[in-house]
Order: structure tokens, then C-alpha cells, then sequence
């Protein structure tokens, strides 16, 4: 059962922003939540702060609807007697620590917010708890899916797997060490033009003529999207009618001969086969959140929770 009233409350000189049965949840934990959502979307070049305050107060009720939604589950783990050892605990930080230059950096990146490792080390505890019940529950509901289950999956979600422009080609490079002259890219350049002439098919010309590695796969590279490839090969890639094969192009590697096998148009959608792997994850990940939200669902309407809005 959820109440909303259009007030924060404030205990001990603290601002709740819920109450989920008898835990209290406070308006520095949304912040920080908020902070922490904030931080992976500049990762992706989002501005959260110049999405306008509509936006914001959004961002704002859907990171407190996700604080209700842990603390559903972590009074679940305690409920069912779920247990996180210190071993545990000791393990992710010493995996985190990986990502820090030093013991000290970790500890400083810790209590530069004013944190201490105790509290840390509870954070850690809460976070796994909730993972385990969460956990816990995917396991006992998951169900294993067919060949049959993904084809529909794949079928029924056909836009899911629209891709943007994309090109296959293959090439043959020759290589050009940086500190050469003119001369060097001149006979490379030279030589491409000459191998562009055979009427030998492209696959064979890589395997005697191409320096790179791809040489043994006949030169398929696959398909790109543009922008992957450096900016002289993606704008001569996408140019190409199916099957021509390019002037020589120059990249940081050395000179290239690109040869395009297919072009397909923005939204195209690859045949199953193609993406059978990538169609099992994506039912996969649709089960487990539909799995999630049902366990969620069913602990919310068991709960009492007042939500207390700004």
C-alpha cells in the first residue's frame, strides 16, 4: 500500500523523503542517488542538469521509486534470513581496489565525501543483500528458454534489433611505418593500383597481398556503422557501390583497398540467424526484469509506504 502526501517530513534534523513500513528513507541518500545517476549519464555525454526541471523533478521521482524498491527488498533479505559475510565484503573492496593506483588512492576516493569504512563496508553489505534476494528469486522463476522461445522472442520484437547504416568490406593493407617519406606512401599507393586492376578474385589478392591479420580471413573486417572506422575509410567505405573495390585510402596503418560486399539502410533489421546470440540475451534480460518487477510488485502490495513528495 502506497500513501503520498505533498510534504516532506523532518526527523532529527533529517528530511524523510519515504517511509517503507517502519525504515525511513532520507533526502541525502536521494541526492546522493540522484548525484550517482547523474555521473553515469555525462559518461555518456548527458548533461543531466540542462534536461530542464521537469525533467529533473522525472529523474528525481524515479531514483526515489528505486531507493522504495531496494529498501522492499532488503527487508525481504533480512525477513528470509539472507546473510553477507565479512569475506564478502573484504572481496568486492579488494576487487574495487583494483581500479585505484594504490591502497591509499581507494581509501581516499572512500572518505573524501566524508564517509568512513565502516559506513562503506555497510553500504557494500546492503547492496549485496539485495542483489541475493533478487537473485534468489530469478533463480527459482527463470525458465530455461528454447530455440522455439527466442525465435518468437525475436519475431515479436523485431524493432528491438534495428541497426543503425551499417557496411561489410574487406581490405587489403599495406603497411607504412611512421617516420616514412612520401616516396614510401607513393609506391604503396602505386602497387594498390596495380593489384586494383586484376580480374583475380578479391579474397585471394588479400591472401598474397595484405599485411594485416585479417589477411587469413580473406580480408573481411564484417560490417561497420559509420564512425567506427578511421575517417578516410568510412567515407570511402560508404561510398561504394556492392562489390567495387575503392582507390587506394590512407589511414594511420598505411594504404588500403577496400572492397564492398554490402550496404544496408538505417533500420535494417539482420536476420535471426545472424543475431541469434545477441536475440537470447535480450530475452534473457526481459525475463529476469520482468521476474524483478513482479517480485517487487508483489512485496509493495504486502508493504506500507508513504511517499512524501516535495
Amino acid at each position: 500500500m502506497t500513501k503520498g502526501t505533498t510534504m516532506t517530513k523532518k526527523h532529527s534534523n533529517k528530511i524523510i523523503v519515504a517511509k517503507v513500513n517502519a525504515e525511513e528513507l532520507f533526502e541525502l541518500q536521494l541526492e546522493e542517488a540522484v548525484k550517482n545517476y547523474s555521473d553515469s549519464l555525462k559518461e555518456q555525454g548527458i548533461n543531466i542538469r540542462s534536461l530542464g526541471q521537469d525533467q529533473l523533478h522525472n529523474v528525481r521521482k524515479f531514483m526515489l521509486q528505486k531507493m522504495v524498491e531496494r529498501e522492499l527488498l532488503h527487508q525481504e533479505a533480512v525477513r528470509k534470513k539472507i546473510k553477507v559475510t565479512a569475506k564478502e565484503i573484504d572481496q568486492i573492496m579488494q576487487d574495487s581496489e583494483k581500479n585505484f593506483p594504490s591502497h591509499q588512492a581507494f581509501i581516499d576516493d572512500i572518505v573524501k565525501d566524508g564517509m568512513t569504512i565502516e559506513e562503506y563496508r555497510e553500504r557494500l553489505a546492503y547492496d549485496m543483500l539485495v542483489n541475493k534476494v533478487a537473485s534468489k528469486r530469478y533463480e527459482e522463476r527463470k525458465k530455461p528458454l528454447s530455440d522455439d522461445d527466442v525465435h518468437r522472442f525475436y519475431e515479436n520484437n523485431r524493432q528491438l534489433f534495428a541497426q543503425p547504416e551499417s557496411v561489410s568490406i574487406g581490405h587489403i593493407l599495406m603497411k607504412i611505418p611512421e617516420d616514412a617519406d612520401d616516396k614510401k606512401w607513393e609506391e604503396a599507393k602505386k602497387k594498390l593500383r596495380e593489384i586494383r586492376k586484376s580480374k583475380e578474385d578479391f579474397r585471394l589478392l588479400v591472401k598474397k597481398h595484405s599485411q594485416c591479420p585479417s589477411a587469413k580471413q580473406g580480408g573481411d573486417l564484417g560490417f561497420y556503422f559509420r564512425g567506427q572506422l578511421h575517417p578516410k575509410l568510412d567515407a570511402s567505405a560508404f561510398k561504394l557501390k556492392a562489390n567495387e573495390i575503392s582507390q587506394p585510402v590512407e589511414s594511420q596503418d598505411g594504404v588500403h583497398l577496400i572492397k564492398l560486399y554490402e550496404h544496408r539502410s538505417q533500420g535494417f533489421i539482420p536476420p535471426f540467424e545472424e543475431i541469434k546470440d545477441q536475440v537470447e540475451k535480450v530475452a534473457k534480460t526481459e525475463q529476469a526484469q520482468r521476474i524483478y518487477q513482479e517480485y517487487v510488485d508483489e512485496l509493495r502490495i504486502k508493504a506500507h509506504i508513504h511517499v512524501f513528495e516535495n
